[in-house]
């Protein structure tokens, strides 16, 4: 019986390295399946893409990345990983902060695109400047003008660069910059996407020529614990009720929820999101956002006690470990859910 068993596995096994929906090689090799369960997931997910043509979801999508320095990484594994099983939607728009930044014009444009993301996280680098470098160089003349052409149909491409001592917190609509067919807006992305790693850049909105940068200040209520990783969302930009999806790239702990809403209520009386400006806020807005409305919402975060932690402060097999980790978990459908840590209440259909 042994040899049949093995038989059927690496046969199983053949089946599904085969169907990974991977472009000519670069840096990244999917991994291999680890158990008879991943196997499963795997071959169900090639049977599935192999079955039935996914039509486009007209539905509005927003997704939003969070910042989490080199744990953004989980961000890029999971949309990869997403693919893979056929379910990942079209995104109307998408939104990052920091480091998140190097993956949304490549998440935004759809998952043709995911070797780049897979890329920019897997491939060598001695520093964050090196990604950033890399995830430039993609922004061709097709891919602005596909950036551009998606936003004229109405999509939204935002990105968030953190503050600190030596700028502001600024906001971009790459975008507004693509559409602008300005003959240096390749190189306004580029220098944008640089400076979302590197805080002692700072890029005025005034010496752009394109009105799609803006200064604002940054939300208090992250200097307190519970706050958890900045997101960006895009006021008056979302239709209404569309589903948003948070990726959370660090641990949701169950106390995040009530620790924020108390520091953010000693700060302000605003509700939530109730702006047409864009904010940085935590991903417990999108929920309270959500309230009485149809609105449904998605987050995913990292697992606590991964078995693995960055050695230094850039740590390229940290980088590959959390990437192939994500990956492995959404392409078993897993991650995925629709309640914050501390809420039992499931948001939206």
């Amino acid at each position: 019986m042994r040899p049949v068993r093995l038989a059927v596995r690496f046969s199983l096994l053949a089946l599904c390295l085969v169907s990974l929906p991977m472009p000519a090689r670069a840096c990244w090799e999917a991994p291999e399946p680890r158990t008879i369960e991943e196997l499963a997931h795997v071959a169900e997910n090639q049977q599935r893409r192999a079955s039935s043509a996914q039509s486009p979801n007209s539905a509005p999508r927003l997704l939003a990345l969070s910042d989490g320095d080199l744990r953004t990484a989980y961000g890029a594994g999971l949309l990869v990983g997403w693919s893979e099983t056929g379910k990942r939607p079209n995104f109307t728009s998408v939104t990052a902060v920091g480091l998140s930044a190097l993956v949304a014009p490549f998440a935004f444009l759809g998952t043709e695109h995911d070797r780049k993301i897979a890329d920019i996280y897997t491939c060598g680098a001695s520093s964050v400047a090196d990604m950033a470098e890399r995830a430039a160089s993609y922004i061709d003349a097709p891919i602005l003008e596909a950036i551009a052409r998606k936003h004229e149909s109405g999509g939204r491409l935002v990105v968030a660069l953190p503050g600190s001592a030596a700028r502001r917190e600024s906001i971009w609509d790459l975008g507004a910059i693509a559409a602008s067919r300005h003959p240096q807006a390749n190189r306004y992305i580029r220098n944008i996407l640089l400076a979302a790693v590197d805080l002692t850049t700072g890029i005025d909105p005034a010496t752009v020529p394109i009105a799609a940068g803006t200064l604002t200040e940054r939300n208090r209520t992250f200097r307190n614990v519970g706050a958890g990783e900045r997101f960006l969302f895009v006021g008056g930009s979302s239709p209404p009720n569309p589903a948003f999806y948070l990726i959370h790239n660090g641990v949701l702990f169950p106390d995040e929820g009530e620790a924020y809403t108390t520091a953010r209520d000693a700060v302000s009386s605003s509700p939530p999101l109730q702006t047409t400006r864009p904010l940085v806020v935590p991903a417990y807005d999108f929920f309270l956002a959500a309230r009485g409305t149809r609105t449904s919402v998605r987050i995913a975060s990292p697992r606590p006690k991964l078995p693995f932690l960055p050695a230094s402060e850039f740590d390229i097999s940290f980088i590959r470990a959390l990437f192939s980790d994500a990956y492995r978990q959404a392409r078993m459908g897993r991650e995925w859910r629709r309640t914050f840590p501390d809420r039992t209440r499931t948001y939206g259909p």
